[in-house]
């Protein structure tokens, strides 16, 4: 014995396309970008700081700011989104948000990481017991970009 549902099969083709007007071409790229210069005063880019922040060398013990820091704002988010298409704004508009949105949980986790702390003579040169902070450059070069093409891993 078959159960038959009157309009099932209508029914799926009107909820694959509202699923599919979530789908969005745009990307949120957020992390610290070739505009974000040369350190003062060093050979390197910022972004290149932050990479060794993120990931260590020989000298310096990671603190994986960015993808931790990104994570940490998960619910906002969802809520951005949500609130987005509420509004009607576009994929663009909408990932744009969210990547301000990122921006500013990043910031914060890097404002707040106490863990691995320097060492006493960091701290000292510093005047600061902040891991990522010296002058504040490396934060505030932590900006958001939407692109239409999947993003690559890694520096470019």
């Amino acid at each position: 014995m078959g159960m038959n549902i009157k309009g099932l099969q209508a029914t799926k083709r009107a909820l694959k396309k509202e699923i599919d007007k979530l789908r969005t071409p745009h990307y949120a790229l957020v992390g610290i970008h070739q505009s974000g210069g040369m350190v003062k005063d060093e050979p390197m880019t910022v972004a290149t700081l932050g990479a060794i922040q993120h990931f260590g060398n020989e000298n310096i013990p990671a603190r994986r700011w960015l993808d931790t820091g990104a994570e940490t704002g998960t619910k906002e988010y969802l809520d951005t989104i949500r609130e987005g298409i509420e509004e009607g704004l576009d994929s663009r508009q909408i990932m744009a948000r969210v990547g301000v949105e990122a921006e500013g949980a990043i910031k914060q986790y890097i404002t707040d990481l106490d863990t691995p702390p320097n060492n006493a003579s960091t701290v000292k040169r510093k005047g600061s017991s902040n891991p990522l902070i010296d002058t504040g450059n490396m934060r505030a070069s932590v900006t958001s970009t939407v692109e239409r093409k999947k993003p690559k891993e890694g520096m470019e």
